[in-house]
C-alpha cells in the first residue's frame, strides 16, 4: 500500500506548544499517523522503513565508553608532586646522579602501577554487573508484523506490544486494552502507570503522559499498539545521554587540596634551592658542591612517598569498601565520600524496595488490623477477602517461586501467602468462569468462578469507591444493609489509609446463578474489606539516615513519584529533624535560579515529580553554593545528576547501565546503608592521609633543617641526596602503611562533614608541622655532631646520621597517630604500627650489614656506642612531644579538629 511521507523531519510530528517545541502526547493519534505518512493498519514499507533509517539513523543510544588502559595509566602523572619528581630526577641524571634519578623514577612507576591496578579493577568489576543483550520489538510493516531488531525500527513504524515486553521506541499509542507499564528507570514512578489513547494537556509533564510510552519501559500488563514518534538520541532516555555529556567532571577534594599542597611545594623547592646557592656563592663554595646541596635539599623538600601512600592509603579503602559491597570506580571518590554534606537520594528502589507490599488489612467490621499482627486470622470475612485476592488476581505464582505480574497483583499473592492462603491451592479448587480485566475506565476487575458443585461465585476487586458502589451488604458477624451513613463511614475510613499515601483496593463477592445472565455482576455484592499498599521502605534505610543526620549530613529526596508519596516515605525514614516534612512539586522550581534552587534544595526535605533536568539542577545549583553533593540512584533519569554530583552512587542490582556508567561507587547490594558505611570509611581514610601528612612534612622538615642547620653552623653535609632518598622511602612508606589501617575513632560520624575549601595545611596545623620538624633535626643534629666529634669527616659520622634520623622519625609514627591523645592511647588496636617500625628497624640494618648495599649508600657497620645513641633518638620525641601534651592541652574547639582527629 503506497504511502506518502508528509514530514521532513521527526521534529515535525506532534502538537506544537508556544515555544515551538512538539509534542505528540497532546495530539491526536490520527493527526501523528498522518503527519508521519503511515497507516495503521498497514503499517510502514519495508522500502520505506529502509529510507528512513538511512534519515534518522539507527535507533541505538552511544555507549559511553569507558576508560582505555592508556587513559587510566595518563592519568595517575597528573599529580604537580608526580612532576616535581620527574624534574628531580632529570636534575639529578644530568649531575652525575644516576642512582638517584633511578630510584626516584622507581617511586613514580611504581605509584602508577598502583593505582592503574585499582582503577582498572574496579572497571572490570563494573563489566561484569553489565547485562549484555540483544533487544528485539514486534512491528506492523507491509501489511502484517513481524520481528526486527529494534535498532533497525524507525519513526512511524507500528510497534506491537503485550505484557513483559520492552518499549523499543517513545512511541503515540494507537490502541490500548488496560495497558500499564513500568517508568521507575525514566521518572521514578513506582507504581505501574495506566496508559490509554486519550490526549493529554501541552503541558503534561513526562510523568503524566499517559498517550505515551517511551524507550527502555517495560510493559507490565495489558496490550498495545503504537506508531513511534523518536528514536535513538531524540526519544526521552537519549535527551538523558545528551545530558550526561554535558555534565563536567568535577575535581574531588583531595584532588583540589593535594593540587593546593603541590603547587606550595613548587615554591618550598625553588625557595629552598634558592637559598642555599645563594649562601654557597657568599661563601665562595665549590659550585658543584652547592649544586649537590640543592638537590640533596630539594629531595628532602619534595614528599617522594606522598603520591605512593596517598594511592594506597585510597586503595586499603577500596578494598574494605569491596567487603563492603562497595565497588569503586575512582579512587579519589573514596575520600570524597567523608566530605560530603548533601545526599541526594532517589525513593524507588534506593530508599524503598521497589516492590509493592500489603501493609495494612481493614475488614469489614471496621477493624484495621497491621499485616503482622494476626497472620492466622480465621473469621469467614478474612477468608473470603483473601480468597478474592488470590482468584481476581492476573498474577503467577508457582509453589515458593517469586510471583509474576502486575506489583499489585504481585503483593496481594505474596500477602495471602503470608496469611495462609497458598495460591496454588486456592485456584485449584476453582474453576474460572470468565473474567472482566481491570481497566482505567472502570476501575476494577471481576471474575467469576465456579466451584465443584457447580455453584458460581462473583469476586469483585477495584477503587474503593467503585466497589462499595457496587455493594448492599456489608460482610460482619452477620451481614448487614450497606445504608448512606455506614457507606459515608467506609469512604471515610478509605481516605483515612490512602491520606497515609497508601494504594487502597476494595474486595466484594457475591452469590449468582448457576448461568451466566445478564447484568448479573453489576450490583448487590457483599463488601469483605480493604487492603493498604506501598513501596515499604528499606529495613536499614531508617537508620542509616539517622547516623547521616549525627554526622551533619542532610538527607533530601528526588523523585518522580507523587508529592504525597513521597512525603509519606520521608516522614516514616524521618528524614526531617521535627519530623515536619517540606516537601515541593517539580512545579515550584520551573521560574527559579541557581540562587533560589540552592535555598529551596536546603530548607526542602522532597522533591516530588521531578525531572532529570530539575535533579540536574538542583545539584548544580548546591554545588555552586558550596555544597559537596552526593546523588544516589538506579535508573536512567539518575543518571546526569549521577555524573554532576561530587559523587555518584549506582546500585548494582537494580541500576541500569547508564547510572553505573555515570556513577563514581556501585553498590552491590543496593543497600541505603551501605552508603553511610562508606562515608564513615572516607572520614576515616581522610584522617589517615592527614595523619601520614603529618609524619612526612614533619620528617621532611626535619631533613631540611638537618642539613640547612649544618651548612649554616658551617658543618660537613651530614647526608647525600642518595641517601635521604633512602630515608624517605623507608621512613615513610612501611609507617604510612600502619597510619592507613589506623581504625577510625568513635567521634568519625559525630562531627560536621569538612569544608570543601579547608586547606590540608592549616596555620595551627603548620605550626604544629614546624617546631615537631626542628625538633627531630636537632636531635639528628645532635646525633651527628657527636659523631663528628668522635670520628671525624666521613662514613662514620654520616652513618650515624642517616641512623638517627630513621630513629628519630621511627619515634615520631607514634605521637603522628593523635594531636591530642596520647602516643600509646590504644596504640594495640593497631599492631602494624609495632610492624611498621620493625620493618623499618630490619632495612637499616640491611643496609649497614649488607656489603653491596653498605657500599652503594656510603655506609659504614655502627658499633656498640653508636646504637645507644640511636636507640636514645627512637625515644627522645616521643617523650618530648608527651610532655608538650600534658603541659599544653588542647583548647576545646580543637579536640575535634576537622580535618585531624583520630
Amino acid at each position: 500500500m503506497p504511502q506518502a511521507l508528509t514530514q521532513t523531519s521527526e521534529s515535525e510530528v506532534g502538537d506544537r506548544s508556544a515555544d515551538g517545541s512538539v509534542r505528540p502526547y497532546a495530539e491526536s493519534w490520527e493527526n501523528v499517523s498522518a503527519r508521519l505518512g503511515v497507516d495503521t493498519a498497514f503499517g510502514l514499507e519495508s522500502t520505506t522503513a529502509k529510507a528512513r533509517l538511512a534519515q534518522y539513523g539507527p535507533n541505538a543510544l552511544e555507549q559511553p565508553g569507558g576508560r582505555s588502559a592508556f587513559g587510566i595509566l595518563a592519568s595517575q602523572f597528573k599529580s604537580i608532586v608526580v612532576w616535581l619528581l620527574v624534574a628531580a630526577a632529570a636534575v639529578a641524571l644530568f649531575t652525575d646522579g644516576p642512582l638517584e634519578a633511578a630510584a626516584i623514577g622507581t617511586v613514580l612507576i611504581l605509584n602508577a602501577l598502583i593505582g592503574f591496578a585499582i582503577e582498572w579493577q574496579a572497571g572490570r568489576a563494573l563489566e561484569a554487573l553489565k547485562r549484555s543483550t540483544v533487544m528485539t520489538a514486534r512491528v506492523r510493516r507491509d501489511g502484517r508484523e513481524s520481528v526486527v531488531d529494534a535498532s533497525e525500527i524507525v519513526p512511524g513504524d507500528l510497534v506491537v506490544l503485550s505484557a513483559g515486553d520492552r518499549v523499543p521506541a517513545d512511541a503515540r499509542l494507537v490502541e490500548a486494552a488496560n495497558l500499564r507499564t513500568d517508568e521507575s528507570t525514566l521518572t521514578g514512578e513506582s507504581m505501574p502507570v495506566e496508559k490509554g489513547t486519550i490526549p493529554s494537556r501541552p503541558e503534561t509533564p513526562l510523568a503524566e503522559q499517559s498517550s505515551m510510552i517511551f524507550l527502555g519501559t517495560n510493559v507490565t500488563a495489558g496490550k498495545a499498539v503504537a506508531i513511534v514518534t523518536a528514536t535513538g538520541l531524540s526519544t526521552e532516555i537519549g535527551r538523558i545521554g545528551k545530558m550526561l555529556a554535558a555534565a563536567e567532571d568535577r575535581e574531588t577534594p583531595l584532588e583540589r587540596r593535594l593540587g593546593e599542597l603541590g603547587r606550595r611545594l613548587v615554591y618550598i623547592v625553588l625557595g629552598i634551592a634558592a637559598v642555599v646557592l645563594a649562601a654557597g656563592y657568599l661563601r665562595g663554595d665549590d659550585p658543584f658542591l652547592m649544586a649537590k646541596v640543592a638537590i640533596s635539599l630539594a629531595v628532602a623538600a619534595v614528599p617522594e612517598g606522598l603520591p605512593a601512600v596517598t594511592t594506597l592509603i585510597l586503595a586499603l579503602g577500596v578494598l574494605r569498601m569491596a567487603r563492603q559491597s562497595a565497588i569503586v570506580r575512582h579512587l579519589a571518590a573514596v575520600e570524597t565520600l567523608g566530605s560530603t554534606t548533601v545526599i541526594c537520594t532517589d525513593k524507588t528502589g534506593t530508599l524503598t524496595e521497589n516492590r509493592m507490599a500489603v501493609v495494612e488489612v481493614l475488614t469489614a467490621e471496621r477493624l484495621a488490623q497491621p499485616l503482622d499482627a494476626s497472620p492466622a486470622a480465621s473469621s469467614e470475612a478474612v477468608d473470603r477477602l483473601w480468597r478474592v485476592a488470590v482468584l481476581c488476581n492476573e498474577a503467577a505464582a508457582s509453589g515458593d517461586a517469586e510471583a509474576i505480574g502486575d506489583p499489585t497483583e504481585t503483593a496481594l499473592l505474596v500477602a495471602a501467602g503470608r496469611h495462609g492462603r497458598d495460591a496454588d491451592v486456592v485456584r485449584s479448587q476453582a474453576i474460572v468462569d470468565y473474567e472482566i480485566p481491570f481497566d482505567s475506565g472502570s476501575k476494577r476487575m471481576i471474575t467469576v468462578i465456579r466451584d465443584q458443585n457447580g455453584e458460581r461465585t462473583a469476586l469483585l476487586k477495584g477503587a474503593p469507591t467503585v466497589v462499595i458502589d457496587a455493594c448492599s451488604h456489608l460482610a460482619s458477624h452477620d451481614v448487614v444493609s450497606l445504608d448512606a451513613t455506614r457507606r459515608r463511614e467506609l469512604l471515610k475510613a478509605n481516605d483515612k489509609v490512602a491520606a497515609r499515601a497508601l494504594r487502597v483496593l476494595a474486595f466484594a463477592d457475591k452469590r449468582v446463578g448457576r448461568t451466566r445472565q445478564e447484568g448479573e455482576v453489576d450490583d448487590g455484592f457483599t463488601l469483605l474489606g480493604f487492603v493498604g499498599m506501598t513501596d515499604p521502605p528499606r529495613p536499614a534505610a531508617h537508620d542509616a539516615i539517622r547516623k547521616a543526620k549525627d554526622a551533619g549530613i542532610r538527607i533530601v529526596m528526588l523523585t518522580g513519584d507523587q508529592v504525597l508519596t513521597a512525603s509519606a516515605i520521608a516522614r516514616e525514614l524521618r528524614i526531617s529533624e521535627d519530623h515536619d516534612v517540606v516537601a515541593l512539586h517539580a512545579d515550584d522550581l520551573a521560574d527559579a535560579d541557581s540562587g533560589k534552587l540552592a535555598t529551596l534544595a536546603r530548607e526542602a526535605h522532597v522533591f516530588a515529580r521531578v525531572t532529570p533536568e530539575d535533579k540536574f539542577r538542583i545539584v548544580d545549583s548546591l554545588q555552586k553554593a558550596d555544597e559537596v553533593v552526593a546523588v544516589t540512584g538506579d535508573g536512567v533519569n539518575d543518571a546526569p545528576a549521577l555524573k554532576q554530583a561530587d559523587i555518584g552512587i549506582a546500585m548494582g542490582q537494580r541500576g541500569t547501565d547508564v547510572a553505573k556508567e555515570a556513577s563514581d561507587i556501585i553498590l552491590t547490594d543496593d543497600n541505603f546503608a551501605t552508603i553511610v558505611t562508606a562515608i564513615e570509611s572516607g572520614r576515616a581514610i581522610f584522617s589517615n592521609i592527614i595523619k601520614f601528612v603529618h609524619l612526612m612534612f614533619s620528617h621532611n622538615l626535619g631533613e631540611i633543617m638537618m642539613i640547612f642547620f649544618a651548612i649554616l653552623l658551617g658543618l660537613p653535609l651530614p647526608l647525600f641526596p642518595l641517601q635521604i632518598l633512602w630515608i624517605n622511602l623507608v621512613t615513610d612508606i612501611f609507617p604510612a602503611l600502619a597510619l592507613a589501617v589506623e581504625p577510625p575513632g568513635p567521634e568519625t560520624m559525630k562531627r560536621k562533614p569538612r569544608s570543601p575549601k579547608e586547606s590540608l595545611l592549616s596555620q595551627r596545623f603548620m605550626v604544629l608541622i614546624g617546631w615537631q620538624g626542628v625538633m627531630l633535626a636537632a636531635i639528628a643534629l645532635a646525633a651527628y655532631y657527636w659523631a663528628l666529634q668522635s670520628y671525624g669527616e666521613g662514613e662514620h659520622a654520616r652513618t650515624v646520621a642517616l641512623l638517627a634520623l630513621v630513629a628519630v622519625q621511627a619515634g615520631h609514627l607514634f605521637n603522628c597517630r593523635s594531636r591530642r591523645r596520647s602516643a600509646f592511647s590504644g596504640v594495640f588496636r593497631n599492631p602494624f604500627v609495632f610492624a611498621a617500625v620493625a620493618v623499618v628497624t630490619v632495612l637499616q640494618l640491611f643496609a649497614v650489614y649488607f656489603e653491596p648495599l653498605r657500599s652503594v649508600l656510603g655506609l659504614t657497620v655502627p658499633n656498640g656506642a653508636d646504637w645507644a645513641i640511636i636507640a636514645g633518638c627512637l625515644f627522645l620525641p616521643i617523650a618530648i612531644v608527651e610532655l608538650t601534651k600534658l603541659l599544653t592541652p588542647m583548647p576545646q574547639d580543637e579536640t575535634l579538629p576537622v580535618a585531624v582527629a583520630s
